[in-house]
């Protein structure tokens, strides 16, 4: 039987491998990201969050940084549109494991209509919650979502993503815990 841990290493290094020949594009002149800053790597993790193979391995992963970083959580979501595959992923393979996790997402402007939502999903004031995101450049989807489960009345545990691409040092400042699967640097070994 394979090592709980090395099956989690080969699957880490399997994703790896697929962001890298599938997710990454290069241009010279560069790419402005949501951040607003300018690189000329672009990391389009939605290739994999919306592949059957990406987004399993992405939502085991998950789950397992969950269960190990915040085992008390009950609930992960973030900011529309990113968080969203990969808190549905999560949320769906936690059935009938080691503690159930509910989904939500968080609106970037509270609906004008119907129920008015800001947060849509499973979220219940007290509830102890992980903020998701796939690539984080500074950190701002992810603690925008923070603040509103904040104001709801659920408390943030973590943030966690996929890439990192240099928003640790704001998370520290929010004193917000924070774990990312990936730095930029990693991918860019092949």
């Amino acid at each position: 039987m394979q090592n709980p841990d090395a099956h989690l290493k080969a699957e880490k290094e399997e994703l790896r491998k697929l962001i890298v020949s599938r997710c990454i594009e290069i241009k010279k002149e560069g790419f402005t990201l949501a951040s607003g800053k300018v690189s000329n790597l672009y990391i389009d993790m939605r290739r994999l969050t919306q592949d059957p193979l990406g987004i399993n391995l992405i939502g085991r992963l998950v789950l397992d940084k969950i269960y190990e970083l915040a085992p008390d959580a009950d609930c992960i979501g973030g900011l529309e549109t990113g968080s969203i595959p990969i808190a549905t992923s999560v949320s769906l393979l936690s059935l009938n494991q080691k503690k159930e996790l509910k989904a939500f997402w968080v609106r970037k402007h509270q609906k004008d209509h119907g129920l008015q939502n800001l947060i849509e999903g499973n979220l219940n004031k007290g509830n102890n919650v992980v903020i998701i995101d796939d690539t984080i450049t500074t950190g701002g989807s992810s603690l925008i979502a923070a603040d509103a489960v904040r104001d709801f009345g659920a408390r943030v545990l973590y943030a966690i993503g996929i890439v990192d691409r240099g928003a640790a040092e704001n998370f520290r400042k929010s004193q917000l815990p924070y774990f990312a699967f990936y730095s930029e640097s990693d991918l860019q070994q092949g």
